[in-house]
Formats: C-alpha cells, structure tokens, sequence
C-alpha cells in the first residue's frame, strides 16, 4: 500500500511538492530536491514518487531529464522501479548508503583508501573552481586564516585541515560525493593527526591549501585538480612514509 508523501500541501497536479529547477545540471537537481525530501523525513520506504510526466510538469523540464534523475536515483539504490507499477522509494535516508560504505572502507588498507581519496579531491577540486560563488571563497580564505594562525602558535590545526577540505568538496556542489569524501576523511582522520605533528609538515599543508585556494579563486579548473592532486600526493606519501616506520606497519 503506497503511503502518502506528507510534510507539505499535496500540489494541484497530484504530485509531491518539488520546486522548479535551474536548466543547467537538471538532473543533478532533481535527484538533490528528493534527497533533501529524504533527510527531512517526508520521503519514506515505500512512498511512490509522481509519475514521469506529472514530475516533468511539476518541475518544468524535459521528461528525458526527468528520466535521467530516476535512473541515476535507481542507481544509488535510493528507489526501484516496479514494472507497470511505477517508482517507489527504498530507503529512509542518503546516509543509509553510507553505512555499508563506512563498514567497507574501515576493512580495507589506508593505502588503498589514499588512492581512492587522490582520485577523489582532485576531481572536486575542479569542480569547486568552476562552482564556487564568493560565499565558499570567504569561507576558504578564514579557515586559511585560523590554520595560518594556529601554525604561527604551534597549534594543532587538524580541524581546519579537514574543514578547508570539506568546503571544497562543499563548494563543488555535489552532495552524494561530499558524504563519501566525508567517509574517507573520517577513516583516515587518526594518520592524518599524527603526520601533521610537525612544523615541516604543518607548513607543506599551508602551502597545499594556498595553492588550491588560489587556483579557486581563480576559478581556473585545471589549476585547481593540479593543486589537489600535488598535495593529496604529497600528503599520502608521508602518511605512508610514516606508517611503514611504525613497529607493526599498521595505520590502524
């Protein structure tokens, strides 16, 4: 029995209150609109989304569009779609595609989650700087600030390392992908903490994160993935470096 979708008034067509799209990146769109209905609960398992043709009035695209989102939406195994019964969804939440990916990259070797994170950033990183507005640059340029002050006192600076590179995954306007860097950042987070006690390595992070910043504000997509990928390099090396003079080899 197909629950009804609550939260909002049901709209004048029959289907679930979405808004109006932006025609670039329309699916992307689409599928971010039910997915905030998803984390804010009014989206269910089991709930039917409208059909192809009601989503494409509501939203005003294009039904290929349209089509692309449930497709991609399928994908992610967030709905499934039932042969002559229409689209239904099967999870409560994005993060619950999170769990299973949390449980798999704890049981796999920090190598191979460094390669996933170096070819992960930099792909972000060229997002950022073909999407970032001046709010994210701002954003950048503080946390810069607060690690560059920290640095100068001899400070722990973990949290504005991890917090500039969140924004750039922030600024690259891709939420599924932002979650999954958050994983990583996450599993990695206790190497990354012991590699950067050390003024060498506090100052090769500044100048990482400068690099990067500067091809953002420039908005210069090839400069920004060569910043990226210089650093997370540089980064993972060490890490590596330091994890194989440990006693055991363990970066666990």
């Amino acid at each position: 029995m197909v629950r009804p979708v609550v939260g909002e008034p049901p709209s004048p067509n029959g289907g679930i209150p979405l808004s109006p799209v932006r025609r670039e990146r329309i699916p992307e769109n689409i599928v971010s609109q039910i997915q905030q209905r998803l984390e804010r609960g009014e989206l269910k398992p089991g709930d039917q989304l409208p059909s192809e043709r009601v989503l494409a009035e509501q939203l005003q695209v294009s039904r290929p569009s349209v089509r692309e989102a449930l497709r991609s939406l399928e994908l992610l195994g967030v709905t499934e779609s039932r042969p002559g019964g229409g689209t239904f969804m099967r999870i409560a939440s994005p993060d619950a595609l999170l769990r299973p990916l949390t449980a798999l990259t704890r049981a796999h070797d920090i190598e191979d989650i460094l390669e996933v994170r170096a070819l992960l950033e930099p792909a972000l990183a060229e997002l950022a700087a073909r999407r970032a507005n001046d709010e994210d640059v701002a954003a950048l340029r503080a946390i810069l600030r607060e690690q560059e002050q920290k640095v100068a006192r001899g400070e722990s600076f973990v949290e504005e390392d991890t917090r500039f590179h969140y924004v750039v995954a922030q600024a690259a306007k891709n939420a599924l992908v932002l979650r999954m860097l958050g994983v990583i950042m996450d599993v990695l987070r206790a190497s990354r903490e012991e590699w950067l006690q050390s003024p060498e390595r506090a100052r090769a992070s500044l100048e990482g994160h400068r690099a990067l910043l500067a091809a953002i504000e420039r908005h210069d997509g090839a400069g920004a993935r060569d910043a990226s990928a210089a650093h997370v390099h540089h980064v993972g090396e060490r890490v590596m470096t330091l994890i194989g003079n440990e006693p055991n080899g363990s970066g666990r």
